[in-house]
């Protein structure tokens, strides 16, 4: 599917550029928690009990809004996601 075919597209071409590249940089940090979120949304539906699922959906959804702010934000006001996970790779 498209959610699996966009991070695996972006993430060799982003550690294949020197530098980072904002557009690349602002798609990942929107693919990649938008893919996490789809994935534990499956996880959800065949782990959690039915009782609790809507308040865990909630909590995810919660989890995945931060996490789009806070890689929103490191693109825009910080160095981006790629040179950010190129330099935790190098050292």
């Amino acid at each position: 599917s498209l959610s699996r075919l966009i991070p695996a597209g972006l993430v060799p071409a982003a550690m294949v550029i020197p530098g980072g590249v904002l557009p690349i940089d602002l798609a990942l940090g929107v693919a990649l928690p938008v893919h996490s979120h789809i994935g534990l949304n499956f996880v959800i539906s065949d782990y959690v009990p039915k009782a609790v699922a809507p308040a865990t959906r909630a909590g995810l959804l919660g989890v995945t809004c931060l996490t789009l702010a806070g890689l929103l934000k490191l693109n825009v006001q910080g160095e981006g996601v790629t040179k950010t996970a190129k330099r935790l790779w190098t050292k």
